[in-house]
């Protein structure tokens, strides 16, 4: 089998699977779940699509940031004040139009990703809280969501598949998971550091502590209080 032809068949096996996973998920959670996610992945990726909502959505990102540094650099003091008169304003646009972009074009594209998986991600919480109904239903729109999902996903994978099914044999199995197991933490490490290089250019120096408070506040709500099982019995006396 040519590695063109290999790598097909790869694809769409893991296409299925895809589908076959989502859909029984639809099934179990059922139809208005699913509808709330498909909501959000369209939205995602409509977001995620520059020529569709993309650039509108990072226009207003640097917008609402544009406002924020006028009112920082002395925009909220002169409306406070009274003093919002044309010099004013004028000095104030003159401080802020100096300073970059909360989102440059350069970071526009893992900016809408992340914008994109954020909508996702919320859709599939918030529909955590609808009730299980009609699973069959479910099913189908369960299988909508992981063909989307596929159509959004799958062509970020490279092209050439970090492991092949050629050699079947225990050696070959092992090689080839370490294989992608390698895979996997290579572009792991190369989606943590693009997005490090992101938040710096958004937070700066701040970025680590920011992330590292984050950290702590999931933590401390994650943790739950330890119940202490008392133990009771009936004391009998003789009399």
């Amino acid at each position: 089998m040519d590695p063109q032809t290999l790598a097909q068949l790869q694809g769409n096996i893991l296409f299925w699977i895809i589908i076959a996973i989502f859909a029984w998920q639809g099934y179990q959670r059922g139809l208005v779940s699913e509808l709330v996610k498909f909501g959000f992945i369209a939205l995602g990726l409509a977001v995620g699509t520059p020529d569709l909502m993309g650039t509108a959505v990072i226009k207003a990102i640097n917008g609402f940031y544009l406002a924020t540094q006028f009112l920082i650099h002395g925009g909220l003091k002169a409306i406070a004040t009274g003093n919002f008169d044309a010099a004013t304003v004028s000095n104030i646009f003159k401080v802020i139009t100096k300073l970059p972009h909360l989102v440059p074009k350069d970071h526009m594209d893992l900016a809408l990703f992340l914008v994109m998986l954020l909508l996702i991600g919320m859709g599939y919480i918030i529909s955590m809280f609808s009730k299980t109904k009609n699973p069959g239903l479910g099913l189908v729109a369960g299988a909508i969501n992981g063909l989307l999902l596929s159509y959004i996903f799958l062509p970020l994978l490279p092209d050439k598949a970090p492991f092949t099914l050629n050699d079947l044999s225990p050696a070959g199995i092992f090689r080839q998971l370490l294989a992608l197991i390698s895979y996997l933490l290579n572009a792991t490490l190369k989606g943590v550091n693009s997005l490090l290089d992101f938040l710096m250019t958004i937070f700066g120096a701040w970025t680590i502590p920011i992330i590292l408070l984050a950290i702590i506040i999931i933590l401390l709500t994650s943790l739950k209080p330890s119940r202490k099982k008392s133990s009771g019995g009936n004391s009998t006396s003789r009399s």
